[in-house]
């Protein structure tokens, strides 16, 4: 072991950040740790799934009990409120000029993005910029977008970390584009891009920007970028539940948008008429009405008072702003955890959880520089939590992952090629810290993933 890494070790197992000054907040992240259950492992993947607190839990399955004695419609009426103040509190992260109006729950930020790509309207022969570290479900969606349509997929100039090069991006690469979109960090990269400075460049140009902020809300400010829209997850550095995405979009964009698969959570058959609070069934003008959209007679009949109607397929269309980009059914549960969670993001203070994050990876990628041959793929420097490590030649990331898991209880991603297959040229292994991390995690981290590599 070097003297350097040998220096590392020591200021990681004090608690010391690599200047050798305490980390931040420690307080807080005490607090965080007492706020969960005890970890039956050493968990570093926050970038994965974070930790969730016994509060966000409780949340959860009380409101799932709720839903067995009054039903599940009833029971998130009953919660409409809190559910208006998440989406309040999630406008607040994410802003500036969104309000709870503006912010909507879907199933993933990859459907999410998925949904809004679809919806975006751009002309035939439209132009999208992205960037090579596009994430490999959202790249995919591109694709298909382009190829349905005939969109061109413009590459934004980066530099050699893959961050968007501002002195190479100016008026005239922008000024062609329809739209400009890229994840805010990657998932297999921890840098940071200037998102902001990008947005305000676009925006002069009249290009919008949908923010992909999956991997940067809750771990890095969020709050100065005035994109067009944003696309989110719960499950990550917000500490939420699984199966929550989350969608903003500014009100301007907004009534711009046409999903492609209306429902009956996003658009209706008259539009001066708002969708119930509560399912209910109306009588037809030949009776009580059956399923939605059935006739009388059964399909293909002739016969019944409704048979010979003409399908109008100019009666309905998408509601009003944010509600046509819904999903209606979902497991409401969840957004009850996130509803906790979010509150006890901005309780503790964004700027104080941002900063230990910032500091603990920062610890993680001076430690884990060279351990065994392994290499920190970002600058030491980067201000989030994600360490991307390349591994030595021969050594197999994915057993690494899973011995790391089974022998010594860490728990770390391996990152495959498919992820981001235009930024990398082979598997990763990742690291994730968050608040809550103890710096010696990271330190049993070197001293694993040195006895294994090894081995």
């Amino acid at each position: 072991m070097s003297s350097s890494t040998d220096s590392a070790a020591a200021r990681g197992k004090a608690g010391l950040g690599p200047a050798g000054a305490p980390l931040p907040h420690p307080d807080l992240a005490a607090r965080w740790r007492a706020a969960r259950e005890p970890a039956a492992i050493t968990h570093l993947d926050a970038a994965g799934c974070a930790r969730t607190s016994r509060a966000a839990i409780a949340a959860h399955a009380e409101y799932l009990t709720e839903e067995s004695r009054v039903g599940g419609y009833v029971a998130e009426i009953r919660h409409s409120q809190t559910l208006t103040q998440a989406r309040a509190n999630l406008a607040q992260l994410l802003g500036p000029g969104l309000t709870a109006d503006d912010v909507t729950f879907h199933h993933s930020a990859s459907t999410a993005f998925a949904a809004l790509i679809d919806a975006w309207p751009l002309p035939a022969g439209g132009r999208i910029g992205v960037v090579p570290s596009e994430f490999g479900s959202n790249a995919m969606v591109l694709a298909a977008r382009a190829a349905r349509d005939g969109i061109e997929l413009v590459d934004l100039p980066v530099d050699g970390d893959g961050r968007i090069d501002l002195d190479r991006l100016g008026h005239s690469e922008l000024a062609g584009l329809d739209l400009v979109t890229f994840p805010h960090v990657p998932s297999q990269r921890g840098i940071v891009q200037p998102a902001a400075e990008v947005a305000a460049r676009a925006a002069a140009a009249g290009v919008p920007l949908l923010l992909d902020v999956a991997q940067s809300l809750g771990q890095v400010p969020t709050t100065r970028i005035a994109a067009a829209a944003y696309v989110g997850t719960s499950r990550k550095w917000l500490c939420g539940p699984r199966g929550v995405g989350i969608l903003a979009v500014q009100a301007h964009i907004c009534d711009q948008l046409t999903p492609s698969a209306p429902n009956l959570h996003t658009a209706t058959w008259d539009a001066s008429r708002p969708p119930d609070p509560l399912v209910t069934l109306r009588p037809g003008p030949a009776g009580p009405a059956g399923p939605a959209g059935s006739a009388s007679g059964p399909p293909g009949s002739t016969s019944g008072p409704r048979a010979r109607e003409k399908y109008d397929h100019s009666a309905f269309g998408p509601l009003d702003g944010i509600a046509r980009m819904g999903i209606g059914e979902s497991a409401a549960a969840a957004r009850l955890g996130l509803a906790v969670a979010v509150a006890e993001l901005l309780a503790a203070g964004p700027t104080a959880v941002h900063a230990r994050i910032a500091a603990l990876g920062a610890l993680g990628r001076q430690r884990l520089d060279g351990v065994a041959g392994w290499r920190v793929r970002e600058p030491a420097a980067e201000s989030t939590g994600i360490i991307t490590l390349i591994p030595p030649d021969g050594v197999d990331v994915h057993a690494i992952r899973d011995q790391l898991y089974t022998d010594a209880g860490i728990l770390t991603s391996a990152i495959p090629t498919g992820r981001a297959p235009r930024d990398m040229t082979g598997p990763l292994l990742r690291a994730s810290p968050h608040a809550y991390t103890d710096p010696g995690e990271l330190e049993a981290l070197a001293d694993g993933l040195d006895r294994l590599t090894r081995r």
